[in-house]
């Protein structure tokens, strides 16, 4: 059976694929991270994994990128991808996969929750206001990088550490050790999932409240918010308690855009 088009949403690490064929049934694929910083600096690599992916699939391709919110990015991924094979291909930021996936063709606040963080604002097109997304060396309160950021603080800081703590991390002395490693950014990043099953919720509750002060409450009259991204997804209830006692609902809460956005393209090709 014929495909019909392509949907990819990629991030950092990886890249999600949505194969669409003229039955509407769909095919899931996963590649490498398709991030510009990756592709553009060395394509050879990506152009033949992609080839040997999608053999040359000359159909359209809806690519949703991290790090494609320039004009002059998209261009360039734009070119990259015909190179591939792909006959047609529309590249946007990954913001935007958020904003249709949370609301469709409907207005509204987006915050995005993820290894960063960002708060936009989609008047159901386009995004027309962002709030944040600075990166990690000045921003990201709110997501599972600023989470690490502030675990990591508390640990070194605390006279008396319990045993989990000690099984889990070893000792601060180590916990130094990674701060000053060339992989610090991604261990951090990945210390809320590491520590899943400890209760650090007080740190998550501070995430979260840093997150409203510093990018929610720059916005005027708040009412409702939909948020999306692995980190906001596992602790929603910590997002829920904090906004409420703002009065500002979160309207839908996602840790990935592929499915809703999948709907979207289906209900408007």
């Amino acid at each position: 059976m014929d495909v019909k088009y392509l949907i990819a949403d990629s991030g950092g690490s990886s890249t999600s694929w949505a194969l669409v064929y003229s039955n509407n049934e769909v095919k899931w694929l996963q590649t490498r991270s398709m991030h510009p910083k990756y592709v553009l600096a060395d394509p050879e690599e990506t152009l033949k994994e992609l080839q040997e992916t999608f053999g040359g699939l000359d159909v359209p391709l809806y690519f949703y990128g991290a790090g494609c919110a320039s004009d002059e990015v998209q261009n360039d991924m734009q070119v990259f991808l015909n190179r591939a094979g792909f006959s047609k291909v529309e590249v946007y930021p990954d913001t935007l996969a958020a904003c249709r996936a949370l609301y469709g063709k409907q207005a509204g606040w987006v915050g995005i929750l993820g290894t960063g963080s960002i708060l936009v604002k989609y008047d159901g097109n386009r995004i027309v206001e962002r709030i944040g997304g600075y990166g990690s060396w000045v921003g990201d309160e709110g997501s599972g990088f600023y989470f690490g950021k502030l675990l990591a603080r508390f640990l070194l800081e605390s006279s008396e550490w319990e045993d989990s703590w000690t099984e889990l991390f070893g000792s601060k002395a180590r916990i130094l050790g990674k701060l000053a490693g060339p992989e610090s950014q991604k261990w951090l990043a990945g210390l809320a999932h590491q520590t899943s099953g400890l209760n650090f919720d007080f740190l998550h509750r501070k995430n979260a409240l840093l997150f409203w002060e510093n990018y929610g409450s720059k916005i005027p009259n708040p009412d409702q918010i939909a948020f999306i991204g692995t980190y906001g997804f596992e602790q929603r209830i910590i997002f829920e308690e904090v906004f409420k006692k703002q009065g500002v609902t979160i309207l839908k809460c996602l840790a990935s855009p592929m499915a809703d956005l999948l709907q979207f393209h289906l209900v408007n090709e």
